[in-house]
């Protein structure tokens, strides 16, 4: 095969988690999808040494997700809280994930919500979610902790309800 065709191939099989993994991190599709294309941009200009990898997926998914929080990081807190605050989902984006997860990682801090989705979506261990996000293992573990609790919160709410008055 060429090289060209192992990307390919590549591209085809890895392209729709690392999209759906970084719209869960991102909480948005545009900007997952740019940084996904962007991070396979990449891999592509050096294919000879990412197509020798042990888990190519994982190096375009960690310059994805350092892609996405490059270009959060360069947009306001207000643009963000806007979009944080919607309580409409757009049907494209209902078809990747189901309103109930939008709206739960929704209610995390970003860097929850990132923390989250690297442990539990992409499956990624506490040191390598320490590296992505430039901080100590024990910071992830405190975060994840955080999150989950949240989480929690969150759910025992939704179940107790409103008291009846």
């Amino acid at each position: 095969m060429t090289p060209d065709r192992d990307f390919d191939g590549f591209f085809v099989e890895s392209y729709p988690g690392v999209a759906r993994a970084l719209y869960l991190a991102l909480g948005s599709s545009e900007e997952a999808e740019d940084a996904a294309q962007e991070a396979f941009a990449r891999a592509f200009r050096k294919w000879d040494s990412v197509a020798q990898m042990e888990r190519p997926g994982t190096w375009v998914f960690v310059v994805a997700v350092r892609e996405g929080r490059r270009v959060r990081q360069k947009r306001s807190r207000e643009l963000f809280a806007a979009r944080a605050g919607r309580d409409e989902i757009d049907p494209a984006e209902h078809v990747t994930l189901s309103h109930d997860l939008e709206r739960a990682l929704g209610g995390l801090s970003s860097r929850q919500r990132f923390a989250v989705v690297l442990r539990f979506y992409a499956d990624l261990t506490n040191p390598q979610i320490a590296r992505i996000m430039k901080c100590r293992e024990g910071t992830v573990k405190a975060t994840i902790h955080a999150a989950l609790g949240r989480l929690r919160a969150a759910h025992l709410d939704e179940q107790i309800g409103e008291p009846n008055g």
